[in-house]
């Protein structure tokens, strides 16, 4: 199989650090607006004294927002010293687990929903549902699929959703290419409409070379084979059973649709596609699907006109279900159940970054989904850069989500054979089983140490 040169969300979040810093909203001078959180703060002390400390990404847009929301916070609450400390983000999946169970970490933690999917997470972190008044209140204050990202028990919640990169579930275009073509995404009513116009795009010279590509698949091979699933009647996983069904139809046929993608609609090659962030940015290529994030982060770095559009669904989808990436969440740390006034401070200064004023300045940088609709109805986002486009995502995508609820933390090794079955190296047939029986190992492992 031909080795491609790809960029994790990682380390292209890294290289746009430098270009997006000119574009946020300077951390002094906020938009006059609502400072406070809302409910989670009504029964707070008048005056909270404290120290808290508060690990979060160290991503460039994250540390604004904290900087932001630490000089905020001390104006309303003096009596608080909070100490963020930003921490790269392969160092902060390592040490997260191993710190709380030490019970040496932050007193706020910023996590990713997969990193606790495999753990219980009641003994992980701190429950907030009646912090937050109630299970009613958090979903009628976040998306309530959100709560559904990691296995909890019922009616229970253990983290504050945050932000989501909406990964597999948001198509980004070059608006030009689709346009000079005659292509119109505007009416897109299902991805067959999408496939036709991306015939439209794609160039293939006389000797049969691809010199456009239209839409390419590249880091798609995980959650759109399960959108694709659900579409047509099935599943990924069975919870009532805790097995995985990939090799099923339904399994077959998600794959099958995404094989025919690359080589009967031939909409990219393989060895066509370099590297799809300067693939875009050379004009060569028109459309990736990796989430509604990669729009701004896009846009921060090249000259494109751009657009983000909801994942169209299958054209013989019997129910419109995505399946979105893991969501950016703040929980508590259980060790404030001993400490009033940390817990008190502590969900203060969560109010404060999960307030609308501190969300409208996410996006003056990132075009990925904010967790709270309110925030989408505030006439404000349209002001804002990239609220436009998160606000048509996010509200396209969350009332469609669902996740699959199995306890795999990485699955990765399993959607390996999705990418050998669509570059040829190995048949579709054998790579449901392979994903069936890679997954069915992780889950036995993680369900044996969850039952133990």
């Amino acid at each position: 199989m031909m080795q491609r040169n790809t960029m994790s969300r990682r380390s292209f979040l890294q290289l746009s650090s430098a270009a997006t810093a000119g574009a946020v909203l300077a951390a002094c001078a906020p938009v006059a607006g609502d400072m406070t959180g809302g409910d989670m703060a009504d029964d707070m002390p008048d005056m909270l004294e404290a120290e808290i400390t508060v690990w979060h990404q160290d991503w460039d847009g994250m540390n604004r927002i904290l900087a932001w929301a630490t000089e905020a916070f001390a104006e309303v609450e003096p009596g608080v010293t909070v100490n963020t400390q930003p921490i790269g983000y392969g160092d902060l999946l390592a040490k997260l687990l191993p710190s709380i169970a030490a019970g040496n970490e932050g007193d706020i933690n910023y996590h990713y929903t997969d990193w606790v999917v495999a753990t219980d997470v009641s003994q992980v972190f701190l429950e907030i549902t009646d912090l937050a008044g109630g299970r009613n209140a958090l979903e009628e204050r976040f998306f309530p699929a959100a709560f559904t990202a990691v296995n909890a028990p019922e009616g229970k919640a253990y983290y504050y959703p945050y932000i989501s990169g909406l990964s597999d579930c948001v198509l980004v275009l070059n608006t030009d290419h689709f346009s000079e073509a005659g292509g119109d995404w505007t009416q897109w009513s299902d991805l067959g409409a999408v496939i036709d116009d991306c015939l439209k795009v794609r160039q293939i010279d006389d000797d049969g070379n691809m010199t456009h590509a239209a839409w390419t698949l590249t880091g798609m091979l995980g959650l759109f084979p399960q959108t694709l699933m659900y579409q047509l009647g099935g599943a990924p996983y069975d919870v009532e059973t805790a097995t995985f069904t990939y090799n099923s139809e339904a399994g077959i046929a998600a794959l099958q649709f995404m094989h025919d993608i690359i080589y009967e609609h031939r909409l990219f090659d393989w060895d066509f596609i370099d590297n799809v962030w300067q693939d875009m940015a050379n004009g060569i290529l028109s459309m990736e699907g990796m989430g509604s994030w990669t729009y701004s982060v896009l846009a921060n770095q090249f000259p494109l006109n751009l657009e983000a559009v909801p994942m169209p669904s299958h054209p013989a989808a019997v129910e419109r279900i995505l399946c979105p990436s893991h969501i950016g969440s703040w929980a508590l740390s259980r060790r404030l159940r001993d400490d009033s006034d940390k817990l008190n401070a502590s969900i203060a200064f969560i109010d404060m970054i999960m307030s609308t004023e501190g969300q409208l300045q996410a996006m003056e940088f990132y075009s990925g989904s904010l967790m709270t609709p309110a925030v989408y109805a505030d006439p404000r986002i349209e002001d804002t850069k990239f609220g436009a486009v998160s606000k048509k995502c996010a509200l396209g995508v969350w009332p469609h989500a669902r996740y699959a609820g199995h306890h795999v933390a990485n699955p990765a090794p399993a959607w390996r054979e999705a990418e050998r079955a669509l570059t040829g190296e190995i048949s579709i047939q054998e790579a449901v089983e392979n994903i069936d029986a890679e997954m069915q190992g992780l889950e036995d492992t993680a369900l044996e140490r969850l039952n133990a």
